[in-house]
């Protein structure tokens, strides 16, 4: 072999070396893992509270008279549930309305098929009225609310 090829192949290995040094000295070394000490049967029956926190806290330990009021105050009344729609109850509670089909007729009524059923406009249909029959959705209304019932996406 000739000098030129010898240097570059040696070039290539340190090239190689600097590169494999360089890509481990970014890795983050982790400290090992502390060593736990297991507890003694004796040692897990109360852990001391410092006596710093004791004598500037006031520390004392809550009673069982205290814990249940605790309990009976944190039972408050937030008013009305933001997650809490009264459609959306009745819908999951069993009371399930799919809409299975359309049928918009030129210048006739408009029909929709919920459930089992066929409604047109106007028609009740588990307590829910059909306000507006369109081509892929139905407007219900029960009571001032209102909500669209969509037609499922084909698979």
């Amino acid at each position: 072999m000739d000098k030129k090829r010898i240097e570059l192949i040696a070039t290539g290995v340190l090239i190689v070396i600097f590169v494999f040094v360089l890509a481990n000295s970014f890795k983050r070394k982790r400290p090992p893992p502390a060593k736990v000490k297991p507890l003694l049967p004796e040692e897990t029956k109360e852990i001391p509270m410092p006596p710093v926190l004791k004598k500037e806290a006031g520390y004392k330990p809550a009673s069982r008279e205290a814990l249940t009021l605790q309990k009976e105050r944190a039972k408050l009344d937030w008013g009305v549930d933001p997650f809490y729609h009264p459609i959306k109850k009745e819908l999951t509670s069993g009371l399930r309305l799919v809409l299975k089909g359309v049928s918009i007729g030129k210048g006739r009524r408009n029909f929709a098929f919920i459930n089992d059923e066929i409604v047109g406009e106007g028609e009740k249909i588990l307590g829910y009225e059909v306000v507006k029959v369109e081509k892929d959705k139905v407007l219900l209304r029960k009571g001032k609310e209102k909500f669209y019932l969509v037609l499922p996406e084909e698979k």
